[in-house]
């Protein structure tokens, strides 16, 4: 379970500097596939930046099962890290590697080898996300939806707890993007991680999040179940981003 407990980010040491986040409370239950979503500049990319710890907040805390990582560092650090898995909208991927070797990397950069029990767990996950046969291939022979399998399999590999997800179909056409997310919510299914969805798009909240916190300036201005919040939103936001206000007013 990930507990965010009064979190704030803020950008400057004045008491005026402004707030990317600004006294966030979240729970996020284990198994949960959560949508955190907002317009541009409502502090998303921020937040799941400071819970893998890309970025330190400025007060508040990240909690997981427990245990408070927010002080993390060094080899207690990276072995957080290793649990928390990212998948990018710009996919990431090493041009000048292979496929098998882009989802390989997450072994070569814990240990500094791949062994061939490696390879073999890396070859599974490519079968896993349909891309066995392009093993061999490189990313700029794949389009983008392909790009971004190869990217799930790579966060797979070390067995993550947690994978968070930054705008990672935004960048796909509507075909593609429902190709991804049925591929997450399989994942979800099949082996129990934790996935948090950070978005602006309603539709794919709808299609993959059983819970959904909606930020706004920094705050959370609204959270619960998916259904709940679609049929009732109560916050400006929300409506914006479901579409429910009559711009001619």
């Amino acid at each position: 379970m990930i507990e965010i407990q009064h979190l704030t980010k803020s950008y400057g040491s004045a008491a005026d500097a402004p707030h990317a986040l600004d006294d966030v409370t979240i729970s996020i239950e284990d198994g949960d596939i959560m949508g955190i979503i907002g317009m541009s500049g409502a502090g998303k990319s921020t937040l799941v930046r400071c819970i893998n710890l890309l970025e330190r907040p400025t007060s508040g805390k990240v909690v997981v099962d427990g245990q408070d990582v927010t002080g993390l560092s060094g080899a207690a650090l990276r072995s957080y890290r290793r649990r928390v898995a990212m998948i990018f909208q710009s996919f990431g991927l090493l041009a000048q590697k292979t496929v098998l070797d882009n989802v390989c990397f997450p072994y070569r950069a814990a240990t500094g080898r791949v062994t061939a029990e490696n390879r073999s767990r890396a070859l599974e996950l490519l079968d896993m996300v349909g891309l066995a046969e392009k093993a061999t291939s490189y990313p700029s022979q794949l389009s983008g939806g392909q790009q971004q399998r190869v990217a799930i399999a790579r966060a797979l590999a070390c067995d993550p707890e947690y994978i968070l997800c930054d705008e990672a179909t935004s960048a796909l056409d509507p075909a593609s993007t429902n190709v991804i997310l049925k591929l997450l919510r399989e994942i979800n299914r099949k082996t129990g991680v934790t996935i948090i969805v950070i978005t602006h798009s309603m539709g794919v909240v709808e299609k993959i999040c059983r819970n959904v916190v909606v930020l706004d300036h920094g705050r959370v201005v609204e959270q619960g179940s998916v259904d709940a919040v679609f049929a009732n939103p109560t916050s400006d936001a929300a409506k914006v981003l479901l579409e429910r206000v009559d711009w001619d007013a």
